[in-house]
């Protein structure tokens, strides 16, 4: 595996980008965030706010699409993400989604890297890795109750959190 190339390589373009106010029924009386592949919720500023998927929704964890994948997979925090059941990363450009890499890809890629680490004779932890460490932006999930955007540099669906924006405790935009 190549740690170098990047994160863009892996994203797929099956995926939609909703805003907050299309984020109920669609014609066929599904909510938005039910469709096939991906769908990127944009919250009122425009940023994304959250991320639905094979049946899971999340906060948007973003990175930009030339971040080397190697950071990706030394990120604490992405990781972390992944493992509580974000569905994916979103993928920008700037301020343009141009792709989603979902879990399982960056999963499959752990697997590869791990396995590559293991070929070489080195174990995990051995040595440093080269390059820089991806250091996302907090993930960003929209609140329920308000509507607003809230950001987390670690969000955790076990923990109770207030808004941001309000005195009320925010409710993520996925919960029944």
């Amino acid at each position: 595996m190549e740690r170098r190339r990047p994160v863009e390589e892996l994203m797929t373009g099956d995926f939609t980008v909703t805003d907050v106010a299309d984020g109920g029924l669609d014609g066929a009386g599904a909510t938005v965030l039910d469709r096939a592949g991906f769908t990127v919720l944009l919250g009122v500023d425009g940023e994304p706010a959250g991320l639905a998927g094979g049946g899971e929704r999340g906060p948007a964890c973003v990175v930009e699409a030339d971040t080397p994948l190697g950071d990706v997979l030394d990120s604490a925090d992405l990781l972390h993400a992944l493992v509580s059941g974000t569905p994916g990363l979103v993928i920008v450009r700037g301020r343009d989604v141009v792709g989603v890499v979902g879990a399982e890809a960056i999963k499959a890629e752990i697997v590869r890297d791990t396995a590559s680490r293991l070929v070489a004779g080195r174990q995990l932890g051995d040595a440093q890795p080269h390059g820089r460490r991806a250091t996302p932006p907090p993930s960003r999930i929209q609140c329920k109750t308000c509507g607003a955007t809230n950001t987390f540099h670690r969000f955790s669906q076990a923990a109770t959190y207030t808004c941001q924006h309000g005195d009320h405790d925010f409710v993520p935009y996925w919960s029944a």
